[in-house]
């Protein structure tokens, strides 16, 4: 039984070593495919050219470019005697928020896109920067336009 269990603990040993071993793939540079045990040479970087700019020029744009990320796009869909779509439309009014207004009971075409986004009947529909909000929240519509209170 020693012997068995010897010669296991042999064979054991010998095959620990190559089932330790990483191989790497590689490319050199003439496009070769290269296999081997150890880890392909280290590439030199590339060399980048700095640019330097005019820092107001910089400031402008990035003041251009949050201006555009804190534009909002609002549009509220609603019906005649909704008490819901009249708080709606003065929360928007009373925080300067410019939004546009479709009725769905006096408009054929804004009823069409509004069944196009939504099959259901629930007034008003607001969507705040792709965002659809049904009924009205003040809560909802505060972190949707990141307004704090």
């Amino acid at each position: 039984m020693t012997k068995y269990l010897l010669l296991f603990t042999a064979v054991i040993f010998m095959f620990w070593g190559t089932a330790q071993a990483d191989f790497y793939k590689w490319e050199d540079e003439n496009g070769n495919i290269v296999i081997t045990d150890y880890p392909p040479p280290v590439k030199p970087g590339k060399k980048i050219r700095l640019h330097n700019y005019d820092s107001a020029n910089i400031l402008n744009e990035e003041e251009k470019q949050s201006e555009q990320k804190n534009k909002v796009d609002v549009i509220l869909y609603t019906k005649n005697s909704c008490n819901d779509c009249d708080k709606a439309r003065e929360f928007l009014k009373s925080k300067k928020i410019p939004y546009t207004e479709y009725n769905t009971d006096n408009d054929k075409e804004a009823a069409e896109r509004r069944k196009a986004i939504d099959d259901t009947e629930d007034s008003p529909l607001t969507i705040i920067n792709k965002n659809q909000v049904y009924g009205f929240s003040e809560n909802i519509y505060n972190r949707l336009l990141k307004i704090k209170p």
